[in-house]
């Protein structure tokens, strides 16, 4: 389960159960917040793309030691 809390007082965290504040990422601007979004939804695609059987191609961008999906096409199933 993926949930998405907007909120930029970082108090409110303390009204959060324990076990949930483990999981929390912080980003510095909303813009990170939202790359970081899409990011995760790409790769859910890419999964249930994959256990679907279908082909797919996956383009991948690695600057500055860091990688990032950019791109994904299907191209039908096996």
């Amino acid at each position: 389960m993926e949930m998405v809390f907007c909120d930029q007082d970082e108090k409110n965290r303390a009204h959060i159960s324990k076990w949930l504040r483990l999981s929390i990422r912080m980003y510095g601007s909303f813009e990170k917040s939202l790359d970081e979004l899409r990011s995760f939804f790409r790769e859910v695609k890419i999964k249930d793309g994959f256990v679907e059987g279908k082909d797919l191609v996956v383009s991948v961008m690695s600057a500055m030691g860091e990688e990032q999906i950019c791109a994904l096409k299907d191209i039908g199933p096996k």
